[in-house]
């Protein structure tokens, strides 16, 4: 995949669109990583956090906003999705350290929000598992290196 900036064809819903859809693949699971406590200064915003995955070796695959609020990085199997969230009731449910990452409700929620259905989404052909962290509102999910 070449990197992406800025807009791309048909817009930022339209690439969210596209990000939800393949994270959502058929088979893909979440669970919370491990917590980070930040002082509100540890990680600034989507750019900084990516600059810092870049030091450690990932590639910048894609960014989406000005400033970024979504990006995805690889290196070798592992893949990280950063993001900032926009929507008040998906930043309810990832903070809620009780919540089900998997919950079907929410699942159908953001799926509606993107314009999706389960017949939108293909089975993955290898499902990853994610992992999910949050440090000063900057949400992580990352593969493990073998997913």
């Amino acid at each position: 995949m070449s990197e992406q900036k800025a807009k791309p064809a048909g817009g930022f819903d339209a690439a969210l669109k596209a990000v939800r859809q393949r994270l959502m693949e058929q088979g893909n699971r979440f669970d919370r990583g491990p917590a980070y406590e930040g002082d509100g200064k540890v990680l600034a915003g989507v750019k900084q956090t990516v600059r810092m995955y870049e030091g450690m070796g990932y590639v910048k695959l894609m960014e989406l906003g000005n400033p970024p609020v979504y990006a995805v990085l690889d290196r070798g199997h592992r893949e990280v999705h950063i993001f900032e969230v926009r929507d008040p009731k998906i930043q309810a449910w990832l903070t809620n350290e009780e919540a089900a990452l998997n919950d079907p409700a929410m699942r159908a929620y953001m799926l509606e929000q993107s314009g999706l259905s389960e017949k939108d989404l293909s089975v993955a052909e290898k499902p990853r598992h994610f992992h999910i962290n949050e440090v000063d509102n900057v949400f992580i999910a990352s593969t493990e290196d073998g997913d």
